[in-house]
């Protein structure tokens, strides 16, 4: 049986207060006979937090339209996609222009020239602001039909002194500006599949010359960020996501044209701080600013609880390292009721749900909240992840295994080491640490097993665990793995592993 299309749904889902109230007093003008069932359609869909046609049919049954639902359903899809485009017609820049567009199609088709030209001008002008080369392009092309038709030989003459060179710069505006996405994108995809550790062979080459657009210039800061990542360079990525930001507000009209963006690079900042105690300081700030935008603007409801979730998740892996517990405690359960709150709310957040879940169980380890670490890494092995992010599912099911060693759970523990070792030789042999430390479980367990074991046998497992991880870890990594390292050092030291994992990061890693 086909499922019935939930896209009016999700459409609805994602207008925000004001955009709902303009449709439903806008929207329908024309349809003043059905309006009203439409409404109370729009009402009834707006109410639900999961799409449930069967409840909608229930609810509407004996009212005509019912016995043509699907076809109700485009129908108000539809209005409402007109009733955003009249809403957003004097404020997105895209629907500005191409209205420009068809009013340009339809002078010219009326061969009212002059009224034509003064449209190309006053659009040509807000896309040269905007750099929409592509769409200065059409504007060109329409220019020429206006100059051949009319017979314009000044205007011909002047185009083709000034224009045709302006053309040349458009085109190269626009391949610069493609190539330099296509690699960011590229980027993206090994990031999200495979995660840093493996090596990337790349199939776009990039240009000679720099990037010459603002949005060209955000792709290359993007891609200086994501090599950043795969090169374990903290520095790099902070730089990175600093020129981003940098670049919207040193050009404040494409924050007002692009907020949306200009929250995801803030927050992509945001992340950046996360790993280095140096920038803790700037931390707070940029949080601060990240609460302010979202405030300032009208974004959909969904949207602002899935960036304020994401704000959650960073600032609980930034509180993780600051060796403060209460602190800690409290940011956890922040980045839990903001979960369970947009979970409530009935937004989906897929791409988000692993580091919701990671975030909690390593919060929970470092807290030494063994049973809570326990129930976050249950969760974890709920998710349908696929092949997302293989390199954090295999360090998740590793750092699994604490609770379970913490809560002497020794036969599950066994099992789950002989799982994790054959996952490992199958899909993740680049992953040595993880190895070392699988083997060094094992003989814990192994040891724990014999009736006259001794404490400091399983010490001694651990301190040769410790240099093994740091003959074979890059500095670099240390960040990474830093988790590991702290729970063994607490081990070692009978010091907490709060306090383990403050003096790691608090040294720059150097262990």
């Amino acid at each position: 049986m086909k499922t019935p299309s939930n896209a009016l749904f999700k459409l609805i889902r994602k207008m925000t207060p004001s955009e709902k109230r303009y449709f439903k007093r806008f929207g329908l003008l024309q349809q003043k006979k059905d309006s009203n069932k439409y409404t109370l359609l729009f009402d009834a869909i707006n109410e639900q937090n999961e799409y449930k046609e069967q409840a909608l049919l229930k609810q509407f049954k004996g009212y005509d339209f019912i016995n043509n639902f699907s076809e109700i359903k485009k129908y108000l899809f539809n209005q409402i996609q007109k009733a955003l485009r009249n809403y957003h017609s004097q404020s997105s820049i895209d629907i500005i222009l191409y209205n420009y567009l068809s009013d340009i199609s339809v002078l010219y088709g009326k061969e009212l020239y002059i009224e034509c030209s003064r449209i190309i001008k006053k659009a040509k002008k807000i896309a040269t602001k905007h750099e929409k080369f592509s769409i200065l392009l059409l504007l060109n092309e329409w220019k020429r039909n206006v100059l051949r038709i009319s017979h314009h030989v000044d205007g011909i003459q002047n185009y083709l002194d000034q224009e045709v060179i302006k053309d040349q710069e458009y085109i190269a505006c626009v391949e610069n500006e493609s190539i330099f996405f296509n690699k960011s994108l590229e980027l993206t995809l090994h990031l999200r599949k495979k995660g840093p550790d493996h090596k990337i062979t790349s199939g776009v080459k990039l240009p000679t010359e720099n990037p010459k657009t603002f949005r060209a210039k955000r792709y290359a800061f993007l891609q200086k960020s994501m090599e950043g990542y795969m090169e374990f360079d903290s520095e790099k990525i902070f730089e990175a996501s600093s020129g981003d930001v940098t670049i919207f507000e040193e050009n404040p009209h494409f924050i007002k044209a692009l907020p949306k963006q200009y929250i995801i690079s803030l927050t992509n900042l945001l992340d950046s701080c996360a790993n280095k105690i140096k920038y803790n300081d700037v931390f707070d700030e940029y949080m601060f600013k990240i609460t302010e935008v979202l405030d300032a603007y009208s974004f959909d409801a969904e949207f602002i609880e899935k960036e304020r979730l994401l704000v959650h998740i960073i600032k609980c892996k930034v509180y993780s390292l600051r060796g403060n517990l209460p602190n800690l405690k409290v940011v956890r359960q922040e980045l839990k009721n903001q979960y369970d709150l947009t979970s409530k709310k009935g937004y989906k957040t897929p791409d988000l749900d692993i580091y919701v879940h990671d975030n909690l169980m390593r919060s929970a380890l470092i807290t030494e909240d063994f049973s809570s670490a326990l129930e976050s890494y249950n969760d974890i092995l709920q998710l349908n992840l696929g092949s997302y992010r293989e390199d954090l599912q295999m360090e998740t099911r590793l750092l699994g295994l604490i609770p379970h060693f913490e809560l002497g759970n020794w036969l599950l523990l066994e099992s789950m080491v002989r799982s994790a070792l054959r996952l490992l030789q199958r899909k993740h042999s680049h992953f040595k640490l993880g190895k070392l430390f699988l083997e060094a479980i094992k003989k814990c367990i192994c040891i724990k097993q014999q009736p006259k074991h001794q404490t400091n046998d399983i010490i001694l497992v651990l301190k040769q665990l410790k240099v093994d991880a740091l003959s074979i870890t890059a500095k670099r990594r240390l960040a990474d793995y830093i988790l590991f390292i702290g729970w063994i050092d607490s081990k070692l030291t009978q010091n907490s592993i709060a306090q383990c994992v403050f003096e790691a990061t608090k040294a720059g890693y150097k262990l």
